[in-house]
């Protein structure tokens, strides 16, 4: 959405603030001096507990262009304008969601996060993300804000801005309306939850996805990205490897130049560059969409990268190599895989928070060589349901399946 439709009259009206204890009232206070950010910290730190969020626009940059922080306790909320500040200046709460001894509630919160964590060198602790919560209330994971407000505080938010220029100024009254709705139900959403989390031995769980999953820091998985980048062709595995140094160089080179990977190289010339043997950068640009800058800048380095890759080892090779289903084992493991989501669903839990079909699908072809359990000894996911689902393995345990108020339970 363009900054000028924002300003529309088409915009949708502001939600009526609920009133609660837990939920901040009256228009946020927009934050661009350093004393009224120095007094709104203080009071947050005195709160010991705060909700967070950014608006970012991530579509040009390698690292996101951060362009609102929103930050609520119970009692106040704040929109803080970081074009007003230097860099240094918004130091106060990068260190606040990393600090233990506050507690920082997020919805879907990785690359929000992900900003503070770049800026402190620091890991985030302590922060609980919603949308994980109602991941082991019942609910569907992932969901949206909006959806999760409905579902535990009975509230319909109005959301119309999701696409918005937040990087215009000045930013118009439906915007900060938004942008302050984003984290003024938080405190309440998490107050609720936590109560129910409390009364089902599920809050040490939530708190432990919240933390492992929003802990990035420059965490890059390879594999996925070509396996993207691939889109299923069913490559050569020879060609996967060389696909794989080349996201990497990719990776690199984004960095470096603070650009979007995809812009740096798109996938679909890096898979093609992948599948020939190409040995001068004249060949590079030829192939259809190849950025001439790419080819230009860094077509020597590609090349030393691809010739590099062919000669890898061949053992290289194999963790593109999957084994297949048999008709067989596709029947026991969709077998496997509906248990699960049944036990999951009759405890409450989404399955997908738990694992996906293709991870119980490798655990089981791999089971007769490898003694890898399926979940870690000490994670939630064994206390959830792999001791369980260990004991029926074995024939140590049944399952017994009714069905109440539309859902599967466990009798």
């Amino acid at each position: 959405m363009h900054h000028a439709e924002a300003h529309a009259d088409a915009a949708p009206p502001p939600t009526k603030v609920m009133e609660h204890p837990f939920v901040p009232q009256g228009e946020p206070e927009f934050i661009d001096s350093p004393e009224q950010l120095d007094r709104f910290m203080d009071h947050v730190r005195s709160e010991g507990c705060f909700a967070y969020d950014t608006e970012f626009i991530g579509e040009e940059t390698f690292v996101p262009n951060i362009c609102l922080l929103q930050l609520a306790t119970r009692t106040r909320i704040a929109l803080i304008d970081p074009f007003a500040f230097e860099a240094a200046a918004l130091e106060s709460v990068w260190n606040a969601v990393c600090d233990p001894n506050l507690t920082t509630i997020v919805h879907a919160g990785g690359q929000d996060i992900d900003a503070a964590q770049r800026r402190t060198n620091r890991t985030a602790l302590n922060v609980i993300d919603t949308q994980i919560a109602a991941g082991f209330l019942g609910m569907p994971w992932p969901t949206s804000l909006a959806n999760v407000v409905q579902g535990v505080a009975n509230l319909r938010l109005n959301k119309g801005h999701t696409f918005t220029e937040w990087d215009s100024r000045p930013l118009s009254k439906s915007q900060l309306s938004y942008a302050a709705d984003d984290v003024r139900y938080l405190p309440l959403i998490w107050n609720l939850q936590r109560e129910r989390l409390d009364a089902t031995n599920r809050t040490a769980w939530a708190m432990t996805e919240s933390e492992q999953s929003l802990r990035s820091l420059e965490e890059f998985d390879p594999e996925s990205q070509v396996r993207r980048a691939s889109r299923g062709l069913g490559l050569r595995p020879r060609v996967m490897t060389v696909l794989r140094e080349l996201v990497i160089l990719r990776y690199a080179l984004a960095k470096a130049k603070n650009l979007p990977p995809r812009t740096v190289l798109p996938d679909s010339p890096m898979l093609e560059a992948a599948r020939r043997k190409v040995t001068s950068t004249d060949e590079l640009q030829e192939i259809r969409s190849f950025p001439r800058q790419t080819a230009a800048e860094f077509g020597d380095e590609i090349l030393r990268t691809m010739e590099a890759a062919r000669n890898l080892p061949v053992e290289r090779d194999r963790i593109w190599l999957s084994p297949e289903e048999s008709a067989e084992d596709r029947t026991r493991i969709d077998a496997l895989w509906s248990i699960i989501t049944m036990r999951a669903i009759s405890m409450g839990i989404a399955t997908a928070l738990i694992l996906t079909r293709g991870q119980l699908s490798r655990w089981y072809l791999a089971r007769n060589t490898t003694a890898e359990p399926l979940f870690a000894a000490d994670s939630w996911r064994q206390d959830a349901i792999g001791r369980w689902l260990d004991a029926f393995l074995d024939g140590r345990e049944t399952l017994s399946l009714g069905w109440k108020d539309g859902g599967p339970i466990v009798p």
